[in-house]
């Protein structure tokens, strides 16, 4: 029997979050579901941590990669084996509130135009105290608005399967920003969303990327609005290149002494 959507957890070396990440999804109010936890090669006790959850849960199905391919091929191996017409994303180390699916897969279904739909997300450091958000989002119809900025997060993104596979998937070329590719690429052909809910957690922790590869982040991004304007033949939407611009410009120390202030993970 065909589930309802699928949940994708791209693990890599995330032994000491993965079990909490795999219980948030499986205590979803939509029940209709299968998880798969794709582990990327890791060294550490993922893999085990992901078949003992499947032993415990048959809607947990494991995958275990033999050696290490990056998150964009991980994510489109399990893009593939998935069964569900909607599939649902999730890092290792955060965390969905258990209303989430239901609410991406409603507004699914009462928007037939709309291809992903993405939710407001709490930040947390690693010891769970609350940061002020460093993640600019928006709500309602963002399809506009991705030309300027990424405002879904990988992390708590709800997409159709078939529109994501007919765009051809994450593209293995970008390390950092591959989501932010993929949806401006779903963009040209369908719409965006953004819930107005905080439904997910995002832990900013130091394998968060935002910490770890801020500059290498920016410069993808800045990469891929290019070549999306280039696709499209506009210059519309063009600005949205000046803020990664003017990020890598700053220095990082005075970024972090700016974040502290507000309170936000450095």
């Amino acid at each position: 029997m065909t589930p309802r959507v699928t949940a994708i957890i791209g693990s890599y070396e995330s032994a000491a979050t993965l079990g909490r990440a795999i219980d948030s999804l499986l205590a979803q109010t939509v029940s209709d579901l299968e998880l798969i936890v794709i582990d990327d090669g890791s060294t550490d006790a993922s893999a085990e941590i992901a078949r003992r959850a499947a032993e415990r849960d048959p809607r947990v199905r494991p995958i275990a990669l033999e050696r290490n391919v990056g998150i964009a091929r991980s994510l489109n191996a399990a893009l593939r084996d998935a069964r569900a017409p909607v599939v649902a994303v999730q890092d290792a180390d955060d965390h969905s509130a258990p209303e989430r699916l239901e609410r991406q897969l409603a507004l699914l279904d009462a928007r037939p135009d709309v291809a992903v739909v993405g939710v407001r997300m709490a930040e947390v450091d690693e010891s769970g105290r609350e940061l002020a958000p460093r993640t600019v989002l928006g709500e309602g119809d963002v399809t506009e608005l991705l030309a300027r900025h990424n405002p879904i997060p990988n992390t708590a993104a709800a997409f159709r399967r078939d529109a994501a596979l007919a765009a051809g998937g994450y593209d293995p070329r970008y390390r950092y920003a591959t989501e932010y590719d993929l949806w401006l690429r779903l963009a040209e052909r369908h719409r965006a969303w953004c819930l107005p809910d905080v439904l997910a957690t995002r832990v900013m922790g130091s394998a968060n990327v935002a910490a770890r590869a801020e500059a290498a982040q920016n410069r993808e991004a800045i990469l891929i609005r290019a070549r999306a304007l280039r696709r499209r033949g506009t210059l519309r939407g063009a600005e949205g290149l000046v803020l990664p611009l003017l990020s890598l410009a700053t220095p990082p120390a005075f970024k972090r002494a700016r974040r502290r202030r507000l309170g936000q993970a450095p």
